[in-house]
């Protein structure tokens, strides 16, 4: 069993999901009160076939269900495409979700031995049929309409202005590792561009013409589908696939703007890169497999930071644990933490749990053990604890959750939202919030 905790947080919302539970979470408003909701995505293992949808209040309150429930459906593999967006701008949110083509000829392979025997299918030889993006009605899950949309664009998708509208209307789709597509709002294919994509795109108007461009893989790509530079890595970006079938691929990108209005597009895969907008590498730090790359003012020494996951064994030498570590936006190496042994898949975001600098949340960072929240100065400011009973066992790994962070409590500061299988727990820091001291305070407000 876990360890009591400890720490300043409290639990603003628990509760169990019977067969509707899974791991991949959404969040938004979908009754239009102005709160937060949940959506639950439930899909068959090793595919991205969702079979079941399920929205619920923060309280765990069903709002509507589409499809069939199951217990057997909760275990993901790679993201999900689902969404919670304002489609049609209305003023009130939407669910969109791609309902696959038929794999008429599936490519099945086995796992690596750390996911045991399970059978995946990230492709096809042959699809039957069309992909479809469908809409749903936010408030009852009914659908609006749906456009079909290439397959085999089953795996996660972004909003993008990739036609210059000022807002998020187009989507980029794309396969688990192959094929990426630009596709219009009305649902017109814009480009489409094949390489190594990597797990998920970032997105931003680069170079400031009101639309987007979309880094991903080892490439940058126009919001016309026109490749802007694309490099092939030594030893990982060579479009040499592994013995499953899989392109080498980057983990993990990442967009930021610094003061002066240049950019620089992080990736990570066998260590951590940097580079420019036309593609030059500016540093570049070799680990063993970088999966996770955040950049964040987690401190005031210097203009940004970067934090990084380099995950432990299996994928480095026997007995090495996980690493969090900090760089500096110039690539100075400030500090690195050793994770909890058995972390292999820890995993890293940035959450603003204090409200002004942002911190490092790390979560899967050993078998049982306690998500954490550091400090830029590498501090574990808090520890929350795991419960068992959202826990389902008999997924890729044992005790298998995620956890997400957003303000669901409306204070201005995130929670951490901690889901498996079989349930959903909402912890928030119980620390006052800190705000500046009100040193003209009178009872004569109007002056």
């Amino acid at each position: 069993m876990p360890r009591e905790s400890t720490t300043s947080t409290h639990l603003v919302s628990a509760f169990a999901t019977p067969d509707y539970g899974g791991e991949t979470v959404r969040i938004g408003d979908l009754n239009g009160d102005g709160a937060p909701d949940l959506l639950y995505t439930q899909c068959v293992f090793g595919q991205r076939s969702i079979t079941c949808l399920t929205a619920v209040t923060l309280s765990g309150e069903v709002l509507w269900q589409v499809g069939a429930p199951s217990a057997e459906n909760t275990a993901v593999y790679g993201d999900l495409p689902v969404a919670i967006y304002d489609w049609d701008n209305d003023g009130r949110n939407e669910v969109l979700y791609i309902r696959q083509a038929y794999y008429a000829e599936p490519v099945l392979y086995d796992d690596p031995p750390a996911y045991r025997d399970y059978k995946i299918c990230e492709r096809a030889l042959r699809y039957e049929g069309d992909a479809v993006m469908v809409v749903l009605d936010g408030m009852t899950g009914e659908e609006k309409y749906s456009f079909p949309i290439p397959a085999p664009a089953d795996s996660g998708f972004l909003f993008a202005d990739l036609t210059g509208r000022g807002r998020r209307e187009d989507l980029v789709v794309k396969d688990e590792y192959w094929n990426m597509w630009g596709v219009s709002h009305e649902g017109r294919v814009l480009w489409h561009w094949q390489g190594s994509t990597g797990h998920c795109p970032a997105i931003a108007d680069l170079d400031g013409d009101g639309r987007e461009e979309v880094f991903v893989g080892y490439a940058l790509i126009d919001h016309d589908g026109a490749v802007l530079f694309q490099k092939d890595w030594e030893g990982w970006g060579d479009g040499k696939e592994d013995p499953w079938g899989v392109p080498h691929h980057q983990d993990a990108t990442y967009i930021v703007r610094l003061a002066d209005g240049s950019w620089r597009l992080l990736f990570g895969n066998d260590g951590v890169h940097c580079l420019a907008v036309d593609g030059t590498e500016l540093w570049h730090h070799p680990l063993q497999e970088a999966q996770h790359v955040v950049a964040g003012k987690y401190r005031d020494d210097s203009e940004l930071q970067v934090a990084v996951i380099d995950r432990g064994f299996p994928r480095t030498p026997e007995g090495k644990p996980a690493d969090l570590l900090l760089y500096d936006i110039d690539g100075r190496e400030i500090w690195r933490r050793a994770q909890n042994p058995g972390g292999w898949c820890a995993a890293c975001m940035d959450i603003r749990w204090c409200g002004n600098l942002r911190e490092i949340l790390v979560y899967k960072r050993g078998y049982q053990s306690p998500i954490a929240i550091y400090d830029g100065q590498g501090n574990v400011l808090d520890e929350i604890d795991v419960s068992d009973d959202i826990l389902v066992n008999d997924t890729l790994y044992p005790g298998n959750y995620y956890c997400c962070r957003a303000d669901v409590w409306g204070d201005s500061r995130e929670e951490v939202l901690v889901f498996g299988g079989k349930g959903m727990r909402v912890h928030a820091n119980r620390r006052p919030l800190a705000i500046p001291t009100l040193y003209n305070n009178t009872l004569y407000h109007g002056m």
